[in-house]
């Protein structure tokens, strides 16, 4: 349970929605945090990765982290978000949330991160798995990364948002991301296929939509919102798969309650 971070406002919308793009979903991510303060709104969101694309920390040089010669060679995107952490690349197998919120009076960090972890750990619990917290704000399955969790103080707002691998082209990763010069103790420097693990690694074979109603019973628990709490699933799917559905347009995405 969250229980050690005051959030300003008792409503929380939920929703499930992907826009076509990593750069876009992002985009949305710190447009929901710009207007958190504003409109006192509280917003949980999931969303797939898309189109592979690599994002960088917002403090992260990039020569230091990615292999740009490669990236273009591939046609993948680079991108930096506004959040801190190690980079990561986003993939049509990689579940993401991202809460937002009016900034609690004290500024928190460890706390504002176990809001990630935490619902992280919920999500795999609902599979039958146990998440460890590691480092600052990863989650361990076994002692491998399954998640990694980033926030953000801007503008009296807090965002959040981590990553769940479900599957994931370790190839890829090791071609495109260079080792990060720090990294946490329990990386033992290990390679990306040897330190990552994903859901189907550890026997997890849900579709995508069954992944979204687990999420969602998650975060149903970890914010305490009750069996009888609403949620919004609305077309999934970046290109129409996941539940079946197109995505609605973009500018449909910033309307979740």
């Amino acid at each position: 349970m969250m229980g050690t971070i005051a959030i300003p406002g008792s409503k929380l919308e939920i929703v499930c929605w992907s826009a076509l793009t990593v750069a876009e979903n992002l985009a949305l991510d710190d447009a929901l945090a710009r207007a958190a303060w504003e409109s006192g709104r509280r917003a949980l969101r999931f969303w797939w990765g898309g189109p592979p694309a690599v994002v960088m920390g917002s403090s992260e040089k990039l020569d230091q982290v990615v292999d740009e010669a490669a990236c273009a060679r591939l046609g993948l995107e680079v991108l930096k978000r506004s959040t801190g952490g190690g980079s990561v690349l986003q993939t049509p197998g990689v579940l993401n949330y991202s809460f937002v919120t009016p900034a609690p009076t004290h500024l928190n960090v460890k706390a504002a991160f176990r809001l990630g972890t935490d619902l992280i750990c919920a999500i795999l619990d609902g599979f039958g798995l146990t998440g460890t917290q590691e480092g600052t704000s990863d989650v361990a399955v076994g002692g491998r990364k399954i998640s990694g969790n980033a926030q953000a103080w801007r503008r009296k707002a807090l965002l959040v948002h981590g990553t769940l691998l479900v599957h994931f082209d370790y190839d890829l990763a090791e071609t495109v991301l260079r080792h990060p010069a720090r990294e946490p103790a329990y990386r033992r420097r290990r390679a990306h296929r040897d330190f990552l693990v994903t859901l189907r690694e550890l026997g997890v074979n849900a579709d995508y939509a069954a992944i979204e109603r687990v999420a969602l019973a998650a975060a149903r628990e970890v914010f305490e919102l009750g069996e009888a709490y609403e949620t919004s699933c609305v077309g999934v799917g970046f290109y129409g798969t996941s539940t079946g559905t197109s995505a609605p347009p973009a500018s449909s995405a910033v309307v979740i309650g």
